[in-house]
């Protein structure tokens, strides 16, 4: 039997950036592997970026990684012995054509634009060292599919997704020791 899991997105923040980090775990009987919808707090209309890390090789061909866009709250990727579906999403294209399937990788990042730049989508392995660039579609949340491109099943491998975006305004309260606080409170006592 195909197993499949995933883990919930985390959160936390460094030096002004949110980091959202959730991991897509699968057997060797799957031809998918694929993550969660990204979390409400990901501002989906400002620039973000992806880091895709992988813990062994995923594939003996080359293993493309896919975005969906979802359009509610139900929006989530089902299946694993064939193409992902989605409840309440579309599949917008192609991250890139090969993740690095022929080994762990340390990280592949795409930065990640809504709307247009202008300038075209950079998705080919082959232009890594020109970074991968895209411009994406707005929507509420997206997904992410690696699937194996040669219609056997992928390799037994973790994926782990890292999204960074700018936080900072974002209204987040206070905790721990910000401006002074004693561990459990933010702010400190009022000197008076």
């Amino acid at each position: 039997m195909a197993a499949q899991t995933q883990t919930a997105w985390t959160s936390s923040t460094y030096n002004g950036f949110a980091i959202y980090t959730s991991t897509a775990t699968t057997d060797a009987a799957n031809e998918v592997n694929w993550s969660l919808k990204t979390p409400n707090e990901l501002d989906t209309t400002k620039p973000w970026s992806l880091i895709v890390s992988a813990s062994a090789s995923q594939d003996g061909a080359a293993a493309p990684l896919m975005i969906w866009g979802g359009y509610s709250d139900d929006f989530a990727l089902a299946g694993t012995t064939t193409r992902a579906t989605a409840t309440d999403g579309v599949q917008l294209g192609e991250l890139t054509d090969d993740l690095g399937y022929g080994a762990a990788v340390a990280g592949m990042h795409f930065a990640m634009n809504p709307g247009s730049t202008g300038l075209a989508n950079v998705v080919t392995i082959a232009a890594l060292a020109t970074g991968m660039r895209h411009n994406i579609p707005v929507f509420p949340h997206y997904a992410f599919e690696l699937m194996a491109d040669d219609g056997n099943t992928l390799l037994a491998h973790t994926l782990t997704f890292k999204i960074i975006q700018v936080s900072q305004g974002s209204n987040q309260s206070l905790i721990g020791t910000d401006i002074g606080g004693d561990g459990d409170a933010g702010i400190g006592a009022d000197p008076s």
